[in-house]
């Protein structure tokens, strides 16, 4: 049945409604989402969430709070309704204009399913995650007509249940249409929306959709495990001899594999990647650490089969030989299961 996981484990929290269309739905409201949903809903927009633990009943309980480099935002709890399912119409379940989806990427079909039953017939799916294969998952279920992609690339953490805190912003979210057309007027309300709330934000071709994604790709697998298995900071990474030559092989192997699917990006080869990290994008996160570290640190399951994990599936497909890659996926995987012993 479609609502038995959320009746069991998850909270519902739908927000007083304005009138103001679109609609939105927050599946998923962890930092990322909670950030988004806080911007748009204190600039006037109707926002409805979906999300589970401590931090979600802290919403209900005292309130979303948004601290950080983009200002406060404050939203008081008596303006949330607490509830543990989608207000009914005569017509059944609640349905949205826009859905952001907004889970790991290990979590993307379970939430895709059950986020389509509460989608408007025009309404499109926007995926607000990282890794590769999330926006393939949409599509097949929702259609790609559907499916809209984007790259999002500012960073956020929960403090304390009810507070997310944005730490840095490497560049404006982007999104597009990685398959077919999809509905131009939500799409551009999407954009305009988010920028009026104070999040950077454009449209981009279908080309640089799939350049974006790979480039973040190119980045996380660069940097996420192995700051997941040093348990250090992106700019210790960068300052030793012995990591940044690890780093190197990484992207070396990354390359190989975008070569042989055919995949394009603003950087002429593996090299010219490799100094682009360590000289453009590195500065500006030395302090940031890995999610995968804070995944594994809280004993929950990491998106490296998104990451590493999916480099090396495709490797195999083209018989490309990953193996720097297929060792990270491995001892990224031993990490997660330390606990257990």
């Amino acid at each position: 049945m479609l609502f038995e996981n959320l009746l069991r484990d998850e909270i519902l929290l739908p927000f007083m409604k304005t009138g103001i269309s679109p609609d939105y739905l927050i599946y998923g409201a962890g930092a990322i989402g909670s950030v988004l949903g806080g911007f748009l809903q204190r600039m006037g927009r109707s926002v409805t969430y979906i999300g589970r633990g401590r931090h979600f009943q802290a919403l209900s309980e005292r309130g979303l709070k948004i601290s950080g480099i983009w200002g406060e935002r404050f939203v008081p709890a008596e303006e949330m309704q607490k509830s543990t399912r989608i207000a009914l119409t005569p017509a059944g379940p609640k349905k949205f204009s826009i859905i952001l989806l907004c889970v790991k990427a290990k979590d993307t079909v379970a939430a895709a399913t059950q986020a389509k039953e509460l989608l408007a017939d025009d309404g499109i799916i926007v995926s607000m995650q990282n890794g590769l294969d999330n926006w393939e998952a949409i599509a097949r279920l929702v259609g790609q007509d559907r499916t809209v992609g984007a790259r999002v690339i500012f960073g956020a953490e929960i403090i304390d249940p009810g507070h997310a805190n944005v730490t840095v912003n490497a560049d404006d979210v982007l999104l597009g249409e990685p398959f077919l057309p999809v509905s131009q007027p939500l799409l551009t309300a999407l954009k305009e929306d988010l920028l009026l709330s104070g999040i950077p934000c454009k449209i981009v071709s279908k080309d640089e959709i799939w350049a974006a994604i790979w480039g973040k790709v190119l980045y996380n697998c660069s940097l996420n495990p192995l700051g997941a298995l040093l348990e250090v900071a992106y700019g210790d990474l960068g300052a030793n001899e012995e990591t940044r030559s690890i780093i190197r092989v990484i992207i070396e192997e990354i390359f190989l594999v975008m070569k042989a699917k055919g995949v394009r990006v603003p950087y002429r080869d593996a090299d010219e990647y490799y100094h682009y990290l360590l000289e453009k994008q590195l500065p500006p996160t030395v302090g940031h650490r890995a999610s995968m570290l804070q995944d594994i640190v809280l004993g929950r399951q990491t998106e490296i089969d998104a990451l590493n994990g999916a480099i090396s599936a495709y490797a195999r497909d083209y018989g490309i030989s990953t193996p720097y890659n297929d060792l990270l996926t491995r001892l990224i995987k031993f990490k997660e299961k330390k606990k257990a012993f």
